[in-house]
Order: C-alpha cells, then sequence, then structure tokens
C-alpha cells in the first residue's frame, strides 16, 4: 500500500509541475494605466473562481530570460497576446472575468469572453492503516472543467449586452455591416449562433471555413 502511494504521489507531483511549465507565453504589448507601454511575452488563461485574491491578471516578461511580473487586470488598460487585442470591462458585473477578446472592432463592437469552468470535484481517496486511527491521501482532480465562451455586443467594455441566439442575425448583420458578402451568408443561415468562430474567420479572410466533412 505505501509503495502504491508512493508512485501515485510522484506521478501526481508530476503532472502538476508539468502543467505549470507547459504555460504558453505569445509576443504581445501592455497597455498600462500609467500611460506605459511595454513590449515583451505575455500569458494568460481564464481562471477559475477565486483563484485570485485580487481579481484576474496576466503574466509579463520582457523576453525568455527576463524576471516575471504578475499584472492585475486593475493596472492594466488593454494588452495584446499573439493575434488577440484584448481591453478590461470596469463594469462590476465582470469582476470576476475583466478581460474581453475584441473580436471585432467597429462602431458596434463584438466582445469574446472566455472563462473558466470549475467543473466538479473527484477526491481520489489513497486509503490508510486500518484501525479506528488511520491515515490517508486525498488526491483532488476536477471532472467536466473547461473553457466557456460568451459573447457581448457595445461601443464599449463597460457597457455591454449579451448576445443571445435570438437577436443572433440582427445583431450580427448590424455589427459586420461592412461587409455585405458577409451579412447575407448571416441572413441566409450559413452562419447560425452556434457558428461563432466560422463566422468571424469568413468576415477576417473572406474564405469560407472548411467543415470536418469537407476533408
Amino acid at each position: 500500500m505505501r509503495k502504491a502511494l508512493l508512485i501515485f504521489l510522484i506521478i501526481a507531483s508530476t503532472i502538476a509541475a508539468k502543467a505549470q511549465t507547459q504555460r504558453k507565453w505569445f509576443e504581445g504589448t501592455l497597455y498600462h494605466t500609467s500611460g506605459e507601454i511595454f513590449d515583451g511575452l505575455i500569458s494568460w488563461s481564464p481562471p477559475h473562481k477565486g483563484e485570485y485574491e485580487d481579481g484576474d491578471q496576466i503574466l509579463y516578461c520582457k523576453d525568455e530570460k527576463s524576471e516575471v511580473f504578475p499584472i492585475p487586470y486593475y493596472k492594466i488598460k488593454s494588452f495584446v497576446m499573439g493575434a488577440d487585442s484584448f481591453v478590461v470591462s470596469r463594469n462590476v458585473l465582470f469582476k470576476n472575468s475583466p478581460f474581453m477578446i475584441v473580436s471585432v472592432d467597429n462602431a458596434t463592437k463584438l466582445f469574446t469572453v472566455k472563462t473558466a469552468k470549475n467543473g466538479f470535484p473527484l477526491i481520489i481517496n489513497t486509503g490508510g492503516f486500518t484501525g479506528n486511527v488511520g491515515m490517508g491521501v486525498g488526491v483532488g482532480t476536477r471532472i467536466g472543467a473547461g473553457t466557456k465562451t460568451t459573447y457581448y455586443y457595445g461601443a464599449t467594455p463597460d457597457k455591454v449586452t449579451k448576445l443571445e441566439k435570438k437577436e443572433f442575425i440582427e445583431v450580427m448583420s448590424n455589427i459586420m455591416a461592412d461587409k455585405p458578402e458577409v451579412v447575407a451568408k448571416i441572413k441566409d443561415k450559413t452562419f447560425r449562433y452556434g457558428d461563432m468562430e466560422d463566422l468571424l474567420t469568413y468576415y477576417r479572410t473572406g474564405q469560407m471555413p472548411k467543415k470536418s466533412y469537407d476533408y
């Protein structure tokens, strides 16, 4: 039993360490609320609720050999990470998820908000010694975790409305009105509410995204 427990703990710690080292970094630019602009490497992923005491944050470093700095959301005006541009909402409703991707930057903007799903806690009990006084280790993990994507629209990140299925055609036709060929695909239902990422690809590139059955 003790040997099995030791092996289990070694595997668990190895997985945790590997997860830390696999954090993804992207070239980007940080626009600080002080007015300063910092180019370098940025890392961010949607946090679980309550993960940070002071709200969401990003990690920043000048280059691969430089010190890493955590930057809280209230010190960030906006930032670019790879191909995505983020703004920070000061709306109290987005206290736990203030970073918004600017998916379409027109008069009425489309914002993408990604939040982490906490999933359901699963405790694996390693067992213990026999008798009334035992010792065991409960190793926690979560099932059903992942990332939830929600879309909002509005003129600024502070005043937005959640995009609902019933208003998809009207709202997206207005947002993408600068490209009539895209609007036509929205109105003839080539793109539906659940096809947002494909729609955004078509809007940006003019190329119809391939479906799985096209390959």
